[in-house]
């Protein structure tokens, strides 16, 4: 797979950074010569064949590299997987999101998961007890040896063969922890069977350590063993393709055949899903009971690993939540990010291709879109969320019912940088969804602010009446009301966050809102380099097209000297492109036609790039840094010393471990911002 020079040196910065040197100087071979086998790769790294399949074996397992074997001359060639070494950038991201979402524990089985790669999960469930819980009751070195099997634990931590079973993670080596309490197997499996039933987590087949091209390729090999004459004529090959098609799905089924077995037990239904809020708005682990746990502990050998694109859904979620929250307040904004929870049960991946393997499920829901009704949304709705706060108060006369419950059946289009406001032809202007609403149990309607009745509220909370305003809680069917103001809000936004797509259904077009977004970081870079004039003349030019440099000046409100200097600025900095047209044979300045005009694609590879090497030379600076302090660190990374590096280092020795620290975080940080443009501009 092709990429820049800046792309792969980030790639192989990233690698070296998480996994060592050996396995980043394979990844960066693979990326600068292309698809190689194991001589290439002795030749142009300067490995001898050992360390090269070594290295060869540790990026397979990280879904770094894929492989291929020609069946006829047995030769297998490796292949780079820029996407999965690309996102190691976002482990921080995703580790933080996993936490808030599902709880410690599944937050501590990602990361055993981007430490270990594709790993069994009983050999998984073992690391991760070894490693985050008490192994054995340990008095001044004693170990134990019957703690566990006093209890027929079947899941024994003292396997003499197990790869995993050492005391590596113990502080001095005494099997002891100050805070560590003993992990049940049980709670581990419920953990990562939620895991893999919400698609954080995927089973691994032999397919998937293939290319998706190369995939594709073999499997029309095989379906043209059915065609010996070959694929002739119309029919033959609308047969040939429906062939691909369906064997391509069957491998999509065999892949997601776990996630689809957790998801039809009882215990996994939407209807019966038990969501146990913490108080950090994290999820409990596991659902309810064991029945999860119970399947997976039945096949223990089932390979898994970290499913990214799966964790690119829940990112865009994030920074859209974020998104509404400057236009449209907190409190709507968790409706928003309910709203998001209970749609993107079903959406697996945020972009598709040629090449994505899709289940017939998969399929269906990435083309023709998903719905959810108003009572999936309040079941995903945080319990802590005042849903009648954040709303204002209007008159019924100020109010137009029919336009706002006006249901869009097709997504809005984009015109220049803006949402189209008007209603597409097949739109409908309908009466409100809500006309069966039981208003039994609702408070009478009263004057209130900001969402708060029967009395004023005062400063810290208390009615003037007496009572407080957390007392009386509303029932079901008024919070279900309240909450569907907040989603009203959301469709009628400038930025139409919500589509009203149908009687009480609602959707999310993410397609125009990650436009919107990424017009809004373009605007914002534009206007940083190039001033307000330029940004101006970017915008003239994205909403009408191509435009000669005699119009574009009176549109602009400029002189022309003006508009030609910011317009040749522009071009010389890849934002804007100029085409000639000459009026004769001569093709003399004065009898040429100069059309400028915004091309996006062009301007986003330019950015991609340049953000890039931007990555590149702050991850660069960290070595230089640390090469620096490598002294101080030859003392800090000292097992006797870590976490306790106030106590044990000298005053000018801790000062400067301060100061690297202070660097690293500034430039880490930077680099997180640079991947939310990437994110912005490519993956969402």
């Amino acid at each position: 797979m092709l990429v820049t020079k800046n792309a792969a040196e980030l790639c192989a910065l990233l690698v070296n950074e998480l996994y060592g040197q050996l396995p980043s100087r394979i990844v960066a071979a693979l990326l600068a010569r292309g698809r190689s086998n194991v001589r290439d790769l002795v030749l142009h790294t300067s490995l001898n064949p050992a360390q090269v399949r070594h290295g060869l074996a540790l990026v397979i397992q990280h879904n770094l590299v894929f492989y291929q074997t020609d069946h006829e001359t047995a030769v297998t060639t490796y292949e780079a997987n820029p996407q999965a070494s690309y996102h190691l950038v976002r482990v921080g991201k995703i580790l933080d999101i996993i936490d808030r979402r599902y709880g410690t524990m599944a937050k501590n089985l990602v990361n055993d998961l981007l430490m270990l790669g594709h790993v069994e999960i009983g050999q998984l469930v073992r690391y991760h007890r070894l490693k985050h819980g008490r192994k054995k009751v340990a008095i001044n070195g004693e170990q134990n040896h019957d703690h566990d099997l006093e209890n027929g634990d079947p899941d024994d931590l003292d396997d003499p063969n197990d790869p995993f079973d050492d005391d590596s993670h113990f502080v001095n080596g005494n099997g002891m922890s100050d805070d560590a309490k003993p992990i049940e197997a049980d709670e581990v499996y419920d953990t990562m069977a939620q895991l893999i039933a919400a698609g954080v987590v995927e089973s691994v087949s032999t397919t998937m350590l293939q290319s998706p091209q190369d995939l594709k390729t073999s499997v029309e090999q095989e379906c043209m063993r059915e065609f010996p004459n070959g694929v002739r004529g119309a029919k033959a090959t609308g047969d040939f393709d429906r062939m691909v098609k369906s064997q391509l799905k069957a491998i999509g089924a065999e892949r997601a055949s776990t996630k689809r077995k957790l998801q039809e037990s009882a215990l996994y239904e939407p209807s019966n899903i038990k969501r146990r809020k913490l108080t950090n708005g994290g999820m409990s682990n596991g659902f309810a009971g064991d029945s999860g746990g119970s399947i997976l502990r039945d096949e223990p050998n089932t390979i898994v690993r970290l499913n990214f694109d799966k964790c690119l859904v829940e990112l865009r979620n994030q920074k859209l939540i974020e998104h509404a929250e400057d236009f449209v307040g907190e409190t709507t904004a968790q409706v928003f990010a309910a709203l998001l929870a209970s749609l993107c049960r079903k959406v697996y991946r945020c972009q598709q291709d040629q090449y994505t393997i899709m289940t017939e499920e998969e399929e269906e829901t990435y083309f023709a879109g998903v719905r959810v009704s108003t009572e999936e949304i309040f079941d995903h709705l945080c319990p802590n969320v005042d849903v009648s706060t954040g709303i204002g108060t209007a008159s019924e006369d100020d109010i137009d019912i029919r336009f706002a419950e006006r249901i869009r059946k097709y997504p809005p289009q984009i015109q220049g940088s803006r949402l189209n406001g008007t209603l597409d032809e097949g739109d409908e202007v309908l009466g409100s969804d809500d006309e069966d609403y039981d208003h039994t149990g609702e408070h009478p309607k009263e004057p209130h602010l900001n969402g708060h009745r029967n009395g004023s509220i005062t400063q810290n909370g208390a009615k003037s009446n007496g009572g407080y305003a957390g007392e009386g809680q509303p029932s079901r069917s008024e919070q279900m009301r309240q909450m569907r103001q907040h989603l009203l809000i959301l469709a009628e936004a400038k930025q139409q966050f919500v589509r009203h797509c149908g009687q009480n259904e609602w959707t999310v077009d993410f397609g125009p809102l990650i436009r919107q977004l990424r017009y809004a970081e373009l605007d914002t870079m534009i206007e940083d380099n190039f001033g307000r004039h330029g940004l101006r003349l970017t915008r003239i030019l994205r909403e009408k097209g191509k435009l000669d440099d005699k119009t574009l000046p009176a549109m602009a409100l400029m002189r022309k000297p003006d508009v030609h200097v910011k317009m040749a600025e522009m071009e010389m900095a890849g934002f804007l492109e100029v085409q000639e047209v000459p009026r004769d044979n001569n093709r003399a300045a004065n009898r040429t036609m100069f059309f400028w005009f915004f091309d996006e694609a062009r301007t986003l590879k330019r950015v991609l790039d340049n953000t890039y090497k931007s990555m590149v030379r702050c991850l660069e600076r960290l070595e230089v840094e640390r090469y620096k302090k490598k002294n101080v660190f030859a003392v800090s990374e000292r097992r006797d010393v870590q976490g306790k590096e106030e106590e044990m280092l000298r005053g000018d020795v801790y000062n400067e471990y301060l100061e690297y620290l202070d660097i690293e975080k500034k430039l880490l940080s930077q680099v997180s911002r640079l991947d939310d443009l990437v994110s912005i501009f490519q993956d969402f």
